[in-house]
């Protein structure tokens, strides 16, 4: 088995991407939870309105949890409900997210039709978005972003797991690589 390879952003890209949304405020504030929140894209599509807590905590909460809707259960991939602090990075984009009116309370409805955004019209419209700019970046590539940035810092990989919902030995597999630069003095006998 190979060793996967992991496609993320370094904060340069990161203001890049997000400076080639400001025209495309709704894509711009999906992008921004992805980059900032490491959420999935599945898990934007069924975000609600109660499920974003700008009151929760420091800065608010987002919680990732089972629901249904309209009859459709729906739950996240791995079967566990979790809640992800909001960064001071992510806070101003869900302060100016206007928030629409539907009948289900979506966070993210369809620009289209106020209903909830299908995952693959998700993806299509941030590439259109993305093409004047000349941008290939893709929703997981941004979900990585958050998970390698914080393995950069030196979170540990049992709370960035916890973070994006994922086991821990999946973030050993994509993150673990780069932890090690921040590890340098962990080495030292003296």
């Amino acid at each position: 088995m190979n060793a996967p390879q992991i496609r993320y952003l370094n904060l340069e890209q990161v203001d890049e991407q997000l400076q080639a949304l400001e025209s495309h405020r709704l894509v711009q504030t999906v992008v921004s939870m992805f980059i900032f929140a490491g959420i999935r894209r599945e898990e934007a599509a069924w975000l609600t309105i109660d499920d974003v807590d700008l009151h929760a905590g420091t800065n608010g909460m987002i919680r990732i949890r089972a629901k249904t809707i309209n009859g459709i259960m729906w739950q996240p991939k791995t079967k566990k409900n979790r809640v992800i602090p909001i960064s001071r990075s992510l806070l101003p984009y869900l302060m100016r997210h206007k928030l629409a009116d539907t009948e289900q309370g979506w966070y993210f409805p369809s620009p289209r039709s106020h209903a909830q955004w299908d995952p693959d019209n998700l993806s299509r419209a941030i590439r259109a978005a993305n093409t004047p700019s000349e941008l290939h970046w893709t929703c997981l590539d941004y979900r990585h972003t958050f998970g390698s940035q914080l393995a950069q810092k030196g979170v540990s990989l049992y709370k960035i797991s916890a973070l994006m919902g994922n086991s821990p030995d999946i973030c050993r597999k994509h993150y673990a690589a780069l932890v090690p630069e921040a590890m340098a003095g962990e080495v030292e006998f003296v």
